[in-house]
């Protein structure tokens, strides 16, 4: 596996990195986190809308996403990062077999919540390595 820095796969520029996360604690610990490990991140956005806004103006490279946002399910951002080829990984509690019925979210990888730095470092540089 490549280094965990968000160095893109070239070495040119910092990955950028959607959060959208709605718990505020954990939403700035993801952000410090991928800040550390030389990120940009985009957000976090805490709602549906707030995600899709950013998204009509910002093309991140990957994304990290929370499945429940203040009760709503974060499908319609994952179907949209879908249709833009933007690769993401889920930060959620929920099993694979909560998320069997919505079929962009359960093909998803989740590195669980709570979240493990390296895991999560892990999954976005397998990510942007091509893998």
């Amino acid at each position: 596996m490549g280094s965990l820095s968000g160095e893109s796969p070239g070495g040119t520029a910092p990955c950028q990195v959607l959060v959208v996360e709605d718990e505020t604690f954990i939403a700035l610990e993801l952000e410090l986190n991928l800040t550390e490990a030389g990120f940009v991140v985009i957000g976090p956005a805490p709602t549906v809308a707030a995600a899709l806004a950013l998204l009509a103006s910002h093309r991140p490279d990957v994304a990290v996403l929370d499945v429940n946002l203040r009760g709503e399910r974060v499908t319609p951002v994952a179907e949209a990062l879908k249709a833009m080829g933007v690769p993401f990984v889920l930060t959620s509690a929920y099993s694979a077999a909560d998320l069997a019925s919505d079929a962009v979210l359960a093909s998803a990888r989740n590195v669980g919540k709570p979240t493990k730095r390296t895991a999560l470092l892990g999954a976005l540089r397998d990510f942007l390595d091509g893998r």
